[in-house]
């Protein structure tokens, strides 16, 4: 069976064609992004084929975007040769690209085992400016949901490990880390978008 990243690879070009076509899916985010001065820099974290990385650039800030999907990446890049996009795994260290002032993850801890937060979390951090926060969309739930990681494309299976998160499991990963602020745009749904902010490191004095 096929992985996470075989499944964003073989389905790049679905994500662009609807991703570049469509309305945002995130309209909160836009409204986070414009609590930012122009030319603030963002990280778009698991950025898949750039289309999100794409409006935040068009809004005057400088926006990198990090995947693990070639693929995708192929795209995103034809598509905006002036943005920088790196490959990448969010569990690894990313600190090269350099701090940036806010960051975007839009489902991508959809495929991130409990197990695996706080080092996500801790990623995140290092390449975040003191003063920044972290805009998350996440899905409801606990744990794997195999209806959601199991797909069938001509006729072989993919598991894209899909994985749902509670608020509270987010709080306890990223503490010492992260501080949560806020949920925004709540549109009913089992899809939940919150602020997360850089932790005081002085709060434990």
């Amino acid at each position: 069976m096929k992985n996470t990243v075989d499944f964003y690879n073989k389905t790049a070009n679905e994500w662009a064609e609807s991703g570049y076509n469509n309305v945002p899916d995130v309209p909160s985010m836009f409204d986070f992004a414009k609590n930012y001065p122009s030319g603030s820099r963002f990280l778009d974290l698991c950025c898949g084929a750039g289309y999100e990385t794409q409006r935040l650039h068009n809004l005057g800030y400088t926006v990198v975007g990090i995947d693990f999907s070639e693929e995708s990446l192929k795209i995103a890049r034809k598509k905006n040769p002036d943005i920088s996009f790196y490959q990448e795994n969010i569990l690894n260290d990313y600190s090269y690209i350099g701090k940036v002032d806010a960051i975007f993850i839009i489902a991508g801890l959809v495929h991130i085992e409990k197990s695996e937060l706080k080092t996500a979390f801790s990623n995140m951090r290092k390449v975040l400016n003191d003063n920044g926060q972290v805009f998350i969309t996440v899905y409801e739930g606990n744990g794997k949901i195999p209806e959601r990681s199991i797909k069938l494309i001509e006729e072989e299976e993919y598991d894209r490990n899909f994985i749902g998160h509670s608020l509270e499991e987010l709080i306890v990963e990223a503490r010492g880390l992260f501080d949560f602020v806020n949920e925004v745009g709540y549109d009913g749904t089992a899809w939940h978008n919150y602020i997360f902010k850089c932790s005081d490191p002085d709060s434990s004095l």
